[in-house]
């Protein structure tokens, strides 16, 4: 169906009105197929995952040809999701209505006229106002409660220091922190640090990460970890996933407040450095957290995946029934696992 074409570029935007456009389509078979198709366009939430996993692994001076390295990437993640949601347009299309004849797209271009200023700031304000509810509520209420998750049950001293007694890392923070003279912690310079200071704030952000790792969040991400762990996920990324399940933007959000607990001076640099705790199915402990396989795998689960229960919700208004949005939420997901555990050991196993 040719006029599925609207459909699809809106939810370049946004999914949402790219489902709503599917009331155009007289066809209630082509209708679901677009609206199975559309959440995998990719839609401005995807966004902020994209550029903050690019530029973990993309150096920023890289260049591929005369294009940058950074924005030929982002083109193939848009590339991906329009192919991909075609595809899957017509493969429902031909498991649901096989001998449907289908009609070509016509559509009359009006003449072009300079849009009116008036118009323009109304559009302006009607998608920052749109954004602002999203962020201020949706976005805003997720990473309130994950921030609650991550840090209960409160641990007291006594548990902490317990902890410290038998973790070598905290041990040697600790011990430095009462003879800083004697101190054997090692900055990321190499060099030993011996600054009172610099040695309290370590071992404060050891105290504030064994309160994550201990938190009902960290039970939750290593609950699933045995599904998330071909493709190179920890517990850190399982929580910030599904996070996600709320709104896509919450991803970073969530690597913001580990990343910020674990290091509160620079929690940006930090997530480049952040390493695997345990042995995991794909990497061993020490290794680099966003090493380029995980980063892929991360991108391409989030080409794939349905993570934002308003389109869900707006599926379900336009259907009538929770059986579309059931079956685009697990066919979505099953392709994404496949897919991002697929590229994980093709990326691994060249780089």
């Amino acid at each position: 169906e040719g006029r599925a074409f609207v459909a699809l570029l809106s939810s370049l935007a946004c999914a949402i009105p790219g489902i709503m456009a599917t009331r155009t389509l007289p066809s209630t078979k082509d209708r679901v197929a677009t609206m199975l198709g559309a959440p995998l366009m990719t839609c401005s939430a995807r966004l902020p995952v994209y550029v903050i996993m690019i530029s973990l692994t993309v150096d920023g001076g890289a260049k591929i040809g005369p294009f940058g390295a950074r924005g030929v990437v982002m083109f193939a993640l848009y590339l991906l999701g329009a192919v991909s949601a075609m595809a899957a347009a017509w493969a429902v299309k031909q498991l649901t209505d096989r001998g449907h004849i289908l009609l070509p797209f016509y559509m009359e271009m009006p003449p072009y006229r300079m849009p009116r200023v008036r118009t323009v700031l109304i559009m302006v304000w009607d998608a920052c106002k749109g954004f602002l509810k999203k962020a201020g509520t949706i976005i805003t209420l997720t990473t309130v409660i994950l921030w609650v998750l991550l840090n209960v049950p409160m641990r007291s001293d006594a548990q902490f220091e317990a902890f410290c007694a038998s973790d070598t890392q905290c041990a040697a923070v600790s011990a430095a922190v009462e003879d800083p003279a004697s101190s054997t912690v090692k900055g990321d310079d190499g060099e030993v640090i011996t600054d009172p200071e610099e040695l309290g704030k370590l071992l404060e952000a050891q105290k504030t990460s064994y309160t994550m790792d201990s938190s009902w969040a960290a039970g939750v991400g290593k609950a699933v970890q045995p599904v998330f762990e071909p493709l190179g996920f920890e517990w850190r990324i399982n929580v910030a996933t599904l996070s996600s399940l709320a709104a896509r933007e919450t991803f970073v959000a969530t690597l913001g407040q580990i990343a910020a607990a674990e290091d509160p001076e620079e929690p940006s640099t930090h997530l480049a450095t952040m390493t695997y705790q345990q042995d995991t199915l794909t990497n061993k402990a020490g290794d680099q957290l966003f090493n380029p396989a995980t980063v892929v795998a991360i991108l391409v689960f989030f080409v794939y995946a349905l993570q934002c229960m308003a389109t869900a919700g707006a599926m379900r208004r336009e259907t009538g029934t929770w059986k579309w949005p059931i079956i685009a939420f697990t066919y979505m997901f099953v392709t994404a696992w496949v897919m991002a555990a697929v590229t994980h050991a093709l990326v691994a196993a060249f780089i």
